[in-house]
């Protein structure tokens, strides 16, 4: 009797386990086509989160920096940090200054949801005629919430870590 139980508990075995590899291939097809639709929605996700904030950003620029009526120029960029879920400015003014063609520039990096200013770097470029015809730039600050600096390239450095991720 033993002897004839070991061959049916054999097809038993057998027949439980068929079909487990067609099940397995299912169930990772469906975890695949999972995970492509939370990608996608989270790409949507993203790209809303980018449009609201270059339209916050304007809306930012256009309220509390487009009045100049000194600049020479004007303009911003935008970036929606991801990782740090911030949306940040950074604000771009030239403007004349004491005789004509003198001028300063000013770049200021603010956080548009919380009106916080993150870093902030301003120059002046002094054009001289008298006694001889001369240049004087000189930076006159140079910093972010946590760091100096003391060239443009280095504020350039310092704000990318915020409008790069």
């Amino acid at each position: 009797m033993r002897l004839r139980m070991i061959p049916l508990g054999a097809v038993l075995l057998m027949s439980i386990g068929c079909g487990q590899d067609e099940k397995i291939a299912n169930l990772e097809k469906q975890n695949r086509e999972l995970k492509a639709e939370v990608e996608k929605t989270h790409a949507t996700a993203d790209y809303d989160l980018q449009g609201k904030c270059s339209k916050d950003a304007k809306a930012f620029f256009k309220e509390n920096l487009a009045g100049a009526k000194d600049a020479v120029l004007l303009t911003f960029r935008n970036h929606y940090n991801k990782p740090l879920n911030k949306c940040f400015i950074l604000v771009e003014y030239h403007y004349s200054i004491g005789e004509k063609p003198s001028w300063a520039n000013s770049m200021t990096l603010w956080d548009v949801y919380e009106n916080l200013e993150y870093a902030k770097y301003a120059e002046t470029h002094m054009i001289y005629f008298k006694p001889s015809p001369h240049t004087e730039d000189k930076v006159v600050s140079c910093e972010s919430s946590d760091k100096k600096c003391k060239t443009g390239d280095e504020f350039n450095e310092l704000v990318n870590s915020f409008l790069n991720d």
